[in-house]
This record gives C-alpha cells, sequence and structure tokens, in this order.
C-alpha cells in the first residue's frame, strides 16, 4: 500500500465505530483535508451511512475494507475493544497490509492493544490518543503517545489527523492518563461550573439566560487571555492579580471559593478520573 503524507496527496482514513467523536473527528478531517477518503464500519449501517453522507466518505463492508486505509482509528468504547482487536487480528492473516492504528479509547494502553493483536499478526504501526469533545468545533486538546517501532511518517499521520481537530502533544504514554483528566474530561466541569455560576445569578436575581451568557462569555474572554500568557511564558496568576484588586470583591469571592475547597475539588475530580483510568485497563 502507497502511504501518503495528507498535506497534498490523497490518502484514506477508517473509522470503527461512528459515534459522537467520530462524527467531530471526521468532519473536521473533512473539512481540513478534503481530498483524504474516509471510511466507516459500524454493525449500525444506519449510523455508518449517515457519517459517510455528510462527510463524502464510505460505509466499510468489514475489517478487512478498512486494510486499504492508511490509518484505522479505532472509535469504540474500551469494553469492547478487545473484540475489534480480534476481528483485526483475524483479518491480518490474509493480507500483508499493515494500517496504522490508532486507539482513542480510555484506559487501553498500547502494551495491552499490541497483546491482543499478538506476535503472529506483529508489525502493526500503533498510537494512543486521548481527544475531547471539543473536537466538534475543532478545538480539542489531545494527547498522543506511539509504539516503539512507530516509523517518523505514521507519527506525522497521526499529528495531522489530530491538529486537524485542536490542539495536539506528544507526551510519554504513562503522562496520558493525567492529562486524560485534566483536559478530555475537563469540560464537563467547566460546563458544571458555568452552571453553577448560573444558578447563582438566578438565585440573585438575573433571568437563567442572562446569567449563562454572562458566565460563557467570561469562559471564552479568560480562555483567549490565558492563552495569550501562555504564549508569552506568563503564569495563570498574572490574570488572577489583573482581576483581584485589594479589598475588592473578586479576591473576597475567590477565598470564599478556596476556603469551600475549589482547588481540592478540582485536584479530586482529577485523582478520580486518573483512578477509574487505571480501572478500565
Amino acid at each position: 500500500m502507497q502511504q501518503t503524507r495528507w498535506k497534498n496527496d490523497v490518502g484514506c482514513l477508517g473509522f470503527i465505530g461512528t459515534g459522537a467523536m467520530t462524527r467531530a473527528i471526521a468532519g473536521q478531517i473533512h473539512h481540513v483535508y478534503p481530498q483524504i477518503h474516509l471510511r466507516y464500519l459500524n454493525p449500525n449501517f444506519t449510523s455508518a451511512k449517515e457519517v459517510a453522507e455528510l462527510t463524502s466518505g464510505q460505509v466499510a463492508s468489514d475489517v478487512t475494507d478498512l486494510f486499504s486505509c492508511d490509518a484505522i482509528i479505532l472509535a469504540v468504547k474500551p469494553q469492547i475493544q478487545s473484540s475489534i482487536l480480534g476481528q483485526i487480528k483475524a483479518a491480518a492473516t490474509n493480507t500483508d497490509d499493515r494500517p496504522l492504528l490508532i486507539s482513542i479509547a480510555a484506559g487501553r494502553n498500547l502494551a495491552s492493544i499490541s497483546l491482543e493483536l499478538n506476535n503472529a499478526v506483529n508489525n502493526f504501526p500503533l498510537a494512543r490518543v486521548m481527544p475531547n469533545v471539543c473536537a466538534q468545533v475543532g478545538l480539542s486538546s489531545s494527547a498522543v503517545s506511539f509504539s516503539e517501532e512507530i516509523e517518523p511518517l505514521h507519527k506525522e499521520q497521526t499529528l495531522a489527523i489530530f491538529s486537524a481537530i485542536g490542539f495536539t502533544t506528544e507526551l510519554p504514554e504513562a503522562s496520558i492518563p493525567a492529562f486524560t483528566a485534566m483536559a478530555g474530561s475537563s469540560p464537563a466541569w467547566f460546563a458544571q461550573i458555568v452552571e453553577s455560576l448560573a444558578r447563582a445569578g438566578l438565585k440573585h436575581g438575573l433571568t437563567k439566560k442572562a446569567a449563562l451568557q454572562g458566565a460563557i462569555q467570561s469562559l471564552l474572554g479568560t480562555a483567549s487571555m490565558l492563552q495569550i500568557l501562555a504564549d508569552n511564558d506568563q503564569p495563570v496568576q498574572t490574570l488572577i492579580d489583573q482581576v483581584c484588586s485589594p479589598g475588592g470583591t473578586t479576591i473576597a469571592g475567590l477565598l470564599a471559593a478556596e476556603e469551600l475547597g475549589l482547588t481540592n475539588a478540582l485536584v479530586g475530580a482529577v485523582d478520580a478520573c486518573i483512578t477509574r483510568d487505571r480501572e478500565l485497563a
């Protein structure tokens, strides 16, 4: 199979599973790299056909049909990934093709994936990536790790895919659970914070709509300002100091939040995510 670099050449990307993350990734890939052929496999034919139509792609007939792709994204729940790997292993006995396999399942490390493919069908290049739901708007925060035998081209292809949906960084695999907890799960926590602020606004006479709009816009603005600080190697504390005037309302609120456990709650949330990631493994 002729490998491609996916910048100007035509290539093929396959997906096993057509849930929300596949739809987010495929939608962005179709927009950024319209020359790439997209192919989907799902027992639910209707779901696969729907995504294919949205991205000018094709529905694959079986796992073997995806082996002509440059890469296959394993976009299934960790609990059923073993079954999919079994199908890949069986299909590999009938072809010499070894597409890049990219897992986006929580708790599934590269060693366990390699073990399930086993030495009878070795030489699959493997990557593990943890994107987040913000891929839907092209603003995912993704961490990537690779198997030891990965080739530079496969790295380039993986980074090209996930850079199309947002920020992507390569990390040692041991760091993936912490990154997943901090970046992958945090959109739900940020959403809960916004909802809680809106309820507080409602308590003090604001309409729910006005409170939500105010909190959301502040979150957007804060993210932009923090990005500027990060780009200039300045600490987050810089923004906190800008907002907190001596004896003012903001410092009073911040100290109250800290007394009620703001930092401890967020650290505890990260800890719990990492623990669950290990359980899934």
